[in-house]
């Protein structure tokens, strides 16, 4: 039986259209979580409700952060904001960043200029040999370039959270010069940036190596390692090293420590990154950032409020990454064409625990100019125990709950929009269990297509529960498509999957952890989020190395220490003579670290051609993409797995080298062939693009001139790679010579 919470909430809330938002139309539109937080702040007795996003401004006043979008004819908005304290961040077209007094929110909710209000959304993370399968250390050494590209000249801006200012990585190679220009920390109280209102900005490095940490986890710093890190400390100082190692770093600070209850959300991601890009156009310099979070809540159809920024802030020379998201083998989503015949979906739903009990999302997404309903039921041994029945598209919250067969609740939230800021119909539920019956989640619709998705953040920590069809010919399992974040579905996005470049490591305590039973080498990794998008858009854009990916970690993480959780992770120590302070390499994995190896590669090819667009360096990736017996034959839009494929350092350097203006005359004498890794240990690759059945003829010349090995490749039309074995020669530089029907090109080649 559907139950209705107690008389005295409802009647405690205000009745001007909050909730019932048909009610009065020329106000703003309400995200569900902006209209549960008016309910829950109504009896909260602290100064914040849970598990929404806060920052402090300058004055140290509690603000809450979002992002609206304004109406064409926004009249008096502007000074109706600035009236109730409203300070206003990144303004991208209509939408803009904001930073809402605590105590002023219902009050903002009921400006008139407003199109649609969300309050930002928590967000989590998306958790050597990477720059080999990539060939950036080709590009690294300039073979068959103009020059070495190292990220030279770039901005790389890294929005995250757990860095280590004083990591010797975030030198250059001798660890004499600091390349940490900018910090923002959005969660602390201190300096605001110019045209910001919260948080503190360092510009020095003495202030940056006295701070040390943002908040002593680890996830920026192996991130920012990987995009730029130079790898001092690493065996040779080489071995670690990132794939931007002489780019200027800019770092923005999202969260605070764990212990503390401020969240982080889309509005400081889109405010990082403008901070980023506002430096490197004061620099004159290209800019790539990089973002290893996701929001699991959204259309994914490249409507969002963040993606409407996002697109007016990227541009020439102005690039961002991100990650595509670590549910690639989470069957978190669930899609329903309904017809007159075929009417209704039924599913299980596993609800994760999470450190506030097993409490969800369900996030309900359908068709402009369609209608559906929904309801949550509990199951026991065949019989229904209770049951919300079903609520339809009536622009209202309903707050409900089921008692189960132990006596304990149920709690459902369930919020519904007939017309979201992109026009499509959405019910959202937060539900929070206690029961032992099983929880079924039902919708009902007569045509349209509805998609539906699963997952909770709390503290910047995800947790994703499972549809399930537990045998019941009568419901339907979910699967693992769309699960990539609502960040990631961003048209001007490049989003990245990730591939295994290797599956084991051997530890500080010389003990082999391996992934083999995971994974295979060189394969997808099964974490790696599927796309495409819900308007069919191919997603994410390539694939990255993302298992057991090598990069700093931080000093200030407790975790790392040898008697510490993730210890086992770490491969390197080395003593800091500056400070002589002890720092770490650990490998980690996720999609986090394939995008930012991919954001490191981007500040490569910026170096090479610093008027690249986010549309011409996609382009350029997807070409230049290593396709072998792992991805498989793709289809030229690529696929919602691989997308179009492993990125390939060199390929994208050497062609985005090519179409800069300033150097074509150069490039047009360049090889049309690829050796790789080069330096190598003898175990290396050609590859080269044929026009049609070609046999080339190889020849490899010692220093002396002297022929010591030969072969002949043949070669279909289309991208080829030929296994190369030159193991058999000693150790130093050789000439290969390749003959495809008398035109020659030599390559220099370096065993080492």
């Amino acid at each position: 039986m559907k139950k209705l919470l107690s008389a005295i909430l409802i009647a405690a809330l205000p009745a001007t259209g909050v909730y019932a938002q048909k009610q009065e139309n020329t106000l703003p539109k309400l995200s569900p979580l902006t209209q549960l937080y008016l309910q829950k702040a109504v009896k909260n007795t602290s100064d914040h409700v849970d598990n929404y996003v806060y920052n402090y401004d300058a004055q140290h006043n509690l603000t809450l952060t979002g992002i609206i979008k304004l109406k064409d004819n926004s009249g008096n908005a502007l000074e109706d904001m600035q009236q109730l304290g409203v300070r206003i961040g990144t303004k991208a077209g209509k939408v803009w960043t904001v930073q809402i007094p605590a105590t002023k929110v219902a009050a903002f909710t009921k400006i008139k200029g407003i199109d649609y209000i969300e309050l930002n959304e928590p967000t989590a993370p998306q958790l050597d040999e990477a720059r080999k399968q990539t060939r950036a250390d080709s590009v690294h050494q300039g073979i068959g370039l103009f020059c070495p590209f190292t990220g030279d000249g770039v901005v790389v801006g890294i929005v995250d959270a757990g860095f280590d200012y004083t990591h010797p990585t975030f030198f250059d190679t001798l660890n004499a010069n600091y390349r940490v220009k900018q910090v923002w920390e959005q969660k602390t109280t201190g300096t605001p940036p110019t045209g910001f209102s919260y948080g503190n900005e360092m510009t020095n490095a003495a202030d940056m190596w006295t701070k040390g940490t943002d908040n002593g986890q680890t996830h920026g710093t192996h991130v920012g390692g990987i995009a730029g890190g130079s790898g001092v400390g690493s065996i040779d100082n080489r071995k670690y090293r990132g794939f931007a190692h002489q780019s200027e770093m800019v770092f923005v600070g999202i969260t605070p420590d764990k212990s503390q209850w401020i969240n982080t959300g889309a509005s400081d991601m889109i405010d990082g990154i403008n901070y980023i890009f506002k430096y490197a156009d004061a620099q004159n310099k290209p800019a790539v950032v990089n973002l290893s979070w996701g929001s699991p809540l959204g259309p994914r159809d490249g409507t969002s409020l963040f993606s409407q920024a996002l697109s007016a802030l990227v541009r020439a020379g102005k690039i961002f990454v991100c990650s595509s998201g670590n549910n690639g083998d989470n069957n978190i989503h669930i899609k329903k064409t309904f017809t007159a015949t075929d009417t209704a979906v039924h599913t299980f739903l596993n609800i994760a625990e999470s450190p506030v009990g097993k409490r969800t999302w369900i996030d309900m997404w359908g068709e402009t100019g369609k209608t559906f309903c929904a309801q949550v039921k509990l199951y026991n041994n065949g019989t229904i125990v209770d049951s919300t029945g079903y609520v339809c598209l009536d622009d209202n919250t309903h707050n409900l709950y089921l008692i189960g067969t132990n006596n304990d609740t149920l709690f459902a939230d369930m919020v519904t929009s007939s017309s979201e800021f992109n026009n499509k119909p959405r019910i959202f539920m937060e539900l929070t269990s206690k029961v032992a019956d099983s929880v079924v989640v039902d919708a009902k619709g007569t045509s349209g297509t509805i998609h539906f998705w699963n997952s909770f953040v709390y503290q910047t920590v995800g947790y994703y529960g499972t549809f399930e069809k537990y045998g019941k010919s009568w419901a339907t399992d979910g699967n693992t498509d769309i699960t990539i974040s609502d960040i990631a579905a961003s048209e001007s996005a490049i989003t990245i999957g990730a591939y295994a470049s290797k599956v084991s490591f051997t530890n500080l305590n010389n003990a082999t952890l391996s992934y083999t039973g995971y994974v295979n080498k060189f394969n997808i990794v099964p974490f790696s989020s599927h796309g495409p998008t819900i308007d069919n858009r191919i997603k994410p854009d390539i694939a990255g190395p993302g298992l057991t990916v090598a990069s700093a970690v931080s000093s200030f993480d407790t975790t790392f220490l040898p008697t510490g959780s993730d210890y086992q992770f770490a491969v390197r120590k080395f003593t800091n003579t500056t400070n002589n302070k002890d720092y770490l390499y650990a490998v980690l994995s996720g999609t986090s670290m394939s995008s930012p190896a991919v954001s490191g590669i981007v500040a490569l090819m910026l170096q090479a051609n610093p008027k690249l667009t986010p549309a011409s360096t996609k382009t350029i990736l997807f070409e230049t993409a290593i396709k072998d017996n792992f991805t498989g034959a793709l289809p030229a839009a690529g696929n919602s797995t691989w997308g179009h494929g492993k990125v390939n350092a060199y390929g994208a350097v050497k062609q985005a080298w090519q179409t800069n203006s300033v150097k074509n005359i150069v490039a047009q004498q360049a090889s049309p062939y690829t050796i790789f890794p080069n330096p190598g240990n003898g175990s290396f690759a050609l590859d080269y693009t044929a026009k049609g059945n070609e046999t080339i003829a190889i020849a490899v010349y010692d220093i002396t001139g002297k022929l010591v090995k030969t072969a002949a490749w043949k070669t279909q039309k289309g991208l080829n790679t030929y296994p190369f074995d030159m193991t058999q020669l000693a150790k130093g530089t050789y000439f290969t010579k390749l003959n495809n029907s008398g035109k020659v090109s030599t390559l220099k080649t370096v065993i080492q």
